[in-house]
C-alpha cells in the first residue's frame, strides 16, 4: 500500500513540473489546435521507444533466464 502511495506522488509531482513546463515554454492550451499537434506527436514518439525498450528488456531476461535454467540442469 506504500508504494502506491509514494506513485501517486511521484506522478502528482511530475503532472505539476509538467504543466509548469508548458506554462513557460508557451506549450500550454492556449495555443490552438494546429501549433500543439507536434506535442502530441513527440508523446507518441516517446510511448513507442518505451514500447521497445521494454519488450527488449523482457527478451533479454527471457533469454538470461533460459541460458541460467539449462546451466542449471547440467549441474543437477
Amino acid at each position: 500500500m506504500m508504494i502506491y502511495r509514494y506513485l501517486l506522488a511521484v506522478a502528482a509531482r511530475w503532472e505539476r513540473l509538467r504543466s509548469t513546463i508548458e506554462r513557460r515554454t508557451g506549450r500550454g492550451t492556449e495555443q490552438g489546435v494546429g501549433q500543439g499537434s507536434e506535442y502530441g506527436g513527440s508523446t507518441v514518439e516517446w510511448v513507442v521507444i518505451a514500447a521497445v525498450v521494454f519488450l527488449l528488456a523482457v527478451a533479454v531476461g527471457a533469454k538470461i533466464t533460459g541460458v541460467v535454467n539449462e546451466h542449471l540442469a547440467k549441474i543437477k
